[in-house]
């Protein structure tokens, strides 16, 4: 380039630029439901000093500058995920920005309290900070007031005042919203609040700062009590064993999910709730392989405490329409022939076989995780898959019991699982497997005792594996990184929530159908790189059962070890905010 061109930058020139490169920096405002769908996006000279980059984004979002954070959201180098500094004079290249790509940052709260929106008119009052209104932008209809956030002349009361919800959100710990909308989740469930709450902590016993079971305990009940518009979690995260770098990573909810499940069960071994996470969560399938000459199958018992669905099936460029049509994929079997033959026991060759996966048993509290990250070879980088794929409100899965063939030979031998070597037994022997959980009523099992495998609908009631959505964890952003939150319904008014970090708002079924994904038209293998980055990652059904739908406890039927938590935290509350 040459010198004296740099104010006539065109794109091929900001590529090779060699005197005066420009950074592309993409803002997403998280301190908000409302907000966290919409991008701020910056061109700046790679010179920008880091304070102006603050300064260009609080007149763009109308916040006051100073009250609100920006991290990183690549989500690449987790030591660059502390908060940028507001007040510093280093250039855009200098903090790490690079030039020619996109800089993802999230807009956070700051010190845990929501970003100060600067009024224009200031006839209504001083024109102070501590005048001005706290909270995210209004909402429409509500322009310069609303009940839901309240001007107060001292700091502690932007996250005192409670959601006109009455329900309260979780603080981000910059990078914990997947944690956020999971704990939001289980405290949402009724059956799984009460059984924690049924538990009671020895002191004498375990040390309450790594007690996992205990600080959850302590949580739901700020969640449940808390006149704050939101709550810490960091005690929770430090039960976990994690410091606070690691609290700075985003995990993956799905991972998040069983590293929380198995701690609880290690630490209620011996207790009622001993065998609560199996008897909520896990749910039975059988992996079997079948010798199409002779009928000889071999097959194994897996448990699961979620089921993966693949949004687009591999190599494909047509995504699954919906969660109905890849539950059947899931358990749709493939065919073994040419060099992939299957060496049956029986006729000893290799023969063609039929390989599949049957359901079981299906639990009382169904998960279904939507496989949105992918790996794309051409690129050789992780992607996000951003296909429409719609969901039901109430999902049927009896239709997913049996997808044997019409001709269901005798089932001659069986591989059981639980042996250390594969072994051959009678389908006799399957059913006895299954002997001990027939006392157990915590899900539906789908196995029989006769001989062939068909299984006898005759008994199940039509109504009887009608499952209800009530939780779905939302995902927005991209592959390198994002930000996770939760629409859940309440079992107390049937009201769909958003549990967006600090912030609950009523929402509508429309919100819900939003994060389907997807967009108009097609685009061949990467439409979903056009279509909206926030859609529907996990999915939590329950089954509707009225003899076994739980509702929360009351107040005052809270066990006296509950109640006197509930005290003792009201007590810290009331001396925090005095």
């Amino acid at each position: 380039m040459v010198p004296g061109e740099e104010n006539q930058l065109v794109p091929k020139e900001i590529e090779n630029a060699a005197e005066e490169p420009r950074v592309l920096c993409i803002i997403q405002d998280t301190t908000n439901s409302k907000t966290v769908n919409e991008r701020i996006t910056l061109n700046l000279p790679a010179s920008t000093p880091v304070r102006k980059l603050f300064e260009d984004v609080a007149n763009k979002v109308g916040y006051i500058n100073g009250t609100f954070d920006l991290v990183w959201g690549n989500g690449i180098n987790t030591a660059d995920m502390a908060p940028l500094d507001h007040t510093s004079d280093k250039s855009l290249l200098d903090a790490n920005f690079e030039p020619g790509k996109k800089n993802f940052l999230h807009l956070t709260d700051k010190d845990g309290e929501q970003p100060q929106i600067l009024l224009e008119d200031s006839s209504a009052g001083e024109d102070s900070v501590h005048d001005r209104f706290i909270g995210p932008l209004p909402r429409e209809g509500s322009v310069g007031s609303t009940s839901d956030y309240v001007s107060q002349s001292y700091s502690y009361s932007s996250i005192l005042n409670k959601s006109e919800t009455g329900y309260v959100g979780l603080v981000n710990q910059a990078m914990t919203c997947y944690l956020n909308s999971l704990l939001q989740t289980l405290f949402m469930t009724p059956e799984f609040r009460n059984a924690l709450y049924k538990w009671e902590f020895e002191e004498s016993e375990e040390d309450p700062v790594t007690s996992i079971p205990y600080q959850l305990q302590r949580l739901f009940v700020l969640l449940q009590t808390s006149k704050k518009r939101a709550i810490e979690t960091t005690d929770v995260t430090r039960s976990f064993g994690w410091d606070s770098s690691e609290a700075w990573q985003q995990h993956d909810v799905q991972e998040l999910c069983r590293v929380m499940f198995d701690a609880l069960e290690q630490k209620w071994k011996q207790t009622e709730q001993a065998d609560l996470i199996n008897e909520l969560y896990q749910g039975k399938l059988k992996d079997y392989v079948r010798c199409l000459e002779c009928g000889y199958e071999g097959w194994r018992i897996d448990t699961y405490l979620d089921i993966p669905l693949v949004i687009r099936p591999y190599g494909s460029s047509q995504a699954f329409a919906s969660v109905e049509e890849a539950l059947h994929a899931f358990i749709q079997p493939e065919i073994l022939d040419g060099p992939n033959q299957y060496f049956c026991e029986r006729c000893k060759k290799k023969c063609d076989a039929r390989k599949g996966l049957r359901f079981l048993h299906f639990p009382y509290l169904l998960t279904l995780q939507l496989k949105r990250f992918d790996f794309d070879y051409t690129t050789m980088h992780r992607i996000k898959l951003n296909d429409r794929m719609t969901f039901p409100e109430e999902l049927d899965m009896s239709t997913f019991i049996d997808v044997e063939d019409e001709k269901s030979p005798q089932t001659e031998s069986c591989t059981d699982s639980g042996a250390e070597n594969e072994g051959s037994c009678h389908s006799d022997q399957m059913s006895n497997d299954f002997s001990n959980d027939d006392g157990v009523d915590e899900g539906i099992c789908l196995e029989t005792n006769s001989g062939t495998e068909k299984i006898s609908k005759s008994g199940l009631e039509k109504n009887s594996l009608i499952y209800e959505l009530f939780s779905v964890m939302v995902h927005s952003g991209s592959a390198a990184g994002g930000h996770y939150y939760a629409c859940i319904k309440s079992f107390s008014d049937e009201q769909w929530y958003s549990f967006n970090d600090q912030h609950v708002s009523r929402i509508t079924q429309e919100d819900i159908k939003k994060t389907h994904g997807g967009s108009s038209g097609s685009r061949g293998y990467y439409s979903s790189a056009f279509a909206s980055s926030t859609n529907a990652y996990m999915l939590i059904y329950r089954l509707k059962d009225p003899a076994r739908n739980a509702k929360f406890l009351e107040v005052d039927e809270y066990p006296e070890h509950i109640k006197n938590l509930v005290q003792k935290e009201r007590e810290l509350e009331e001396q925090e905010k005095n």
